[in-house]
């Protein structure tokens, strides 16, 4: 009964649409004279992406349905057809489908369902995203459907009324950066993301860019994240000099850091998470993580004597004169944990060991030797296991 009554509704939809043909001249007039009604529909009509270092434009969906509405005798419908939770996609369809011509096109829209961290979007960003797939899916299969020469002449249009002249190009570019600024979106990155080095290097040309990248977020067809976030850390990013902060105080101390270096196996500065191999200081004698930091004395050099921080190369803490020497103390105590580590190992191999840390492992400061005794003997244990 449903199918009946569905073929029944196209079939009159098509017999309305050759009774009443459309006209091609009257229909892109329309379009061009919505498109640029004012400056706020003409803005509308533009998205913009930021994509390989060189923003890209085209029609939005606001020109989309403007399209549709004015060309006439023509189905159009969106929806998500599947939510991938393995995949993490939202995928979408979208059909038009012209009754004058009987010509129709369906177009599948994938959208990432995930955050900037990876994880899945809870139901209710889903349900978000899945409504930006289906408007991106539903413009897409507008502008394949109805012919481009129709509607490109009121999308240059559009573009040229958003664009403005160079009497107006400053206040502009103005109010487009501080548009942005009610996102959070800091100048540095609407830099980044248009590839100048400031203000004064945005033309007429850019102006259509930028309103359509704001456009593209109230659309809904793009986030803050997704056109900013992958560029903020780059953007306006300073870094302070700072002198020479390799340089070892001896030769000695060169040539260790030179063979940590070449030794990729070399356990040295960025072990368990930080950068391995740079500036680690000396090597242990047994295999196992360094020591976080190593130590010299201050020299009497203005820029040594502010330079009480770790250096960001190479990981030198600078201390004053007289001062102990922490390097002692963090091997010392990276000894007790492997010692620890390998008393529980030695516990993990008997048939019959308990996993019971000592007593003497389970008072303050000593939680490092627990957790290394309880990992040595799990280690061990599974290994025995195994075999």
């Amino acid at each position: 009964m449903a199918a009946e009554l569905s073929k029944a509704e196209i079939a009159q939809q098509v017999a309305t649409a050759h009774q009443f043909p459309r006209s091609i001249t009257k229909a892109s007039r329309n379009i061009n004279s919505l498109a640029t009604l004012d400056e706020q529909a003409a803005a509308e009509c533009i998205y913009a992406l930021p994509r390989g270092g060189k923003p890209i434009r085209g029609p939005s969906i606001r020109l989309a349905e403007i399209v549709a509405q004015q060309w006439g005798n023509n189905r159009v419908a969106a929806r998500v057809i599947d939510v991938d939770r393995k995949e993490k996609v939202i995928i979408a369809e979208a059909v038009f489908h012209d009754l004058e011509t009987n010509a129709a096109c369906k177009i599948t829209v994938r959208r990432r369902a995930t955050d900037k961290s990876g994880r899945l979007l809870n139901d209710d960003m889903l349900a978000v995203t899945g409504n930006a797939a289906c408007s991106i899916a539903r413009r897409n299969a507008i502008l394949t459907g109805v012919p481009k020469a129709v509607w490109n002449r009121a999308y240059n249009a559009a573009e040229g009324v958003v664009k403005g002249d160079v009497k107006t190009l400053a206040e502009r570019r103005a109010k487009a950066i501080s548009s942005f600024g009610t996102w959070g979106v800091k100048p540095e990155q609407i830099f980044a993301a248009l590839g100048v080095a400031g203000e004064d290097e945005i033309t007429l040309e850019h102006i259509p860019t930028l309103v359509g990248m704001y456009g593209s977020i109230k659309n809904g067809e793009e986030t803050v994240e997704s056109l900013f976030t992958n560029r903020s850390a780059q953007a306006g990013k300073a870094f302070d000099k700072v002198a020479d902060p390799l340089k070892d105080d001896d030769a000695k101390g060169g040539q260790q850091a030179a063979a940590a270096k070449k030794d990729p196996a070399t356990p040295g500065f960025g072990e368990n998470g930080q950068a391995a191999g740079e500036g680690a200081g000396t090597k242990p004698q047994q295999a196992g993580p360094a020591p976080s930091a190593t130590s010299r004395q201050r020299g009497s050099t203005a820029e040594e004597a502010s330079a009480d921080r770790i250096a960001p190369n190479d990981g030198t803490v600078l201390r004053d004169k007289g001062a102990p020497d922490p390097q002692d103390d963090a091997q010392a105590q990276w000894q007790r944990v492997e010692d620890a580590r390998s008393a529980g190992a030695e516990a993990g191999s008997k048939p019959n060991g308990r996993r019971a840390a000592p007593s003497e492992l389970k008072g303050d400061g000593r939680e490092d030797e627990l957790d290394a005794w309880l990992e040595g003997f799990d280690t061990a244990r599974s290994g025995a296991s195994e075999g």
